[in-house]
């Protein structure tokens, strides 16, 4: 397959400088991206790949010309990698505004406006990946991760929205959202606990520092090799040889399975609580508005 050309978010550590020496490895061209880039992302000279200052919480218009910068780099862009965030712990009445605000800032705004920027370059070529590095807490709720899973479910709202506005009028370009369970990243150990400001979440908050540690220490799935699937399902490689690709798609033996919980948990309101949705029914055959393509 012809070599792709990257753009990737959050290149220091992680999920992002994994993408990056495995894309240059097998010879794909990168442009990947970081705030304070030559300092954070030195390390990553040495790969060939392109370094780029971004800092995904700019104004939009400024997005727009980081962009542009990117793409004349190569003169395209074929895969846009939406990975910088980070992990905000505390419970909702002791997370701040602010606080709350600077996850979305990063994990909803940045990939957003990101996708606004490369859309009309897709859109004119005809096509192009839009991935979106999410979490099992993008569709799980965790005890104590209020401002990720916040983010997280945000992101995943509007990417499913984009995915059907795509699917009518751009079907050349795909989204896909990686839904990751604990993978052995670095992220794991710089988890911002808020600091203790309301004594009753204290045990709360202790175990979300427990659970930080362990979950570093002793990761449950290997990031690398998620990623050089992920890389495949890009390519149609391996094991996405042949197949087709979905919007979501899932890592880690503990993140389907807490998955399936919440859609069995959810199957079983929905069947109990069946009469009383369908109760407040009007006549039948109104539709507000026409149906997409996807539309049944």
């Amino acid at each position: 397959m012809t070599n792709l050309v990257w753009l990737i978010t959050g290149c220091s550590s992680g999920f992002g400088e994994l993408f990056v020496r495995q894309l240059t490895a097998e010879g794909d061209r990168v442009v990947a991206t970081g705030r304070d880039a030559e300092t954070r992302l030195a390390h990553l000279k040495e790969t060939g790949a392109a370094i780029l200052d971004l800092d995904v919480t700019l104004p939009q218009a400024e997005i727009e010309k980081k962009f542009k910068e990117a793409w004349d780099i190569y003169g395209t862009i074929d895969v846009l990698v939406n990975n910088a965030g980070y992990i905000q712990c505390g419970a909702l009445e002791e997370i701040s505004q602010e606080e709350l605000q600077r996850s979305f800032d990063t994990m909803v705004h940045g990939p957003i406006n990101l996708t606004r920027a490369a859309l009309p370059y897709f859109r004119q070529r005809g096509s192009g990946w839009l991935l979106y590095m999410n979490s099992q807490s993008g569709f799980v709720g965790e005890p104590g991760a209020t401002a990720y899973c916040a983010s997280k479910f945000a992101i995943e709202g509007a990417v499913e929205s984009l995915s059907k506005e795509l699917a009518w009028l751009a079907p050349g370009i795909k989204p896909l959202i990686v839904e990751s369970g604990i993978h052995g990243t670095e992220v794991m150990a710089k988890i911002q606990h808020v600091p203790s400001r309301v004594p009753f979440w204290e045990p709360l908050n202790e175990a979300a520092r427990v659970r930080s540690r362990g979950n570093y220490e002793n990761p449950a799935g290997s990031a690398p090799d998620m990623v050089s699937k992920v890389i495949q399902i890009v390519k149609g490689t391996g094991i996405a040889a042949g197949r087709d690709i979905p919007l979501r798609i899932p890592f880690g033996s503990h993140c389907l399975s807490e998955m399936r919980k919440k859609i069995e948990q959810l199957q079983k309101t929905y069947d109990d609580w069946e009469s009383v949705a369908i109760s407040t029914d009007l006549e039948e055959g109104k539709i507000p508005m026409p149906r997409l393509p996807d539309e049944k």
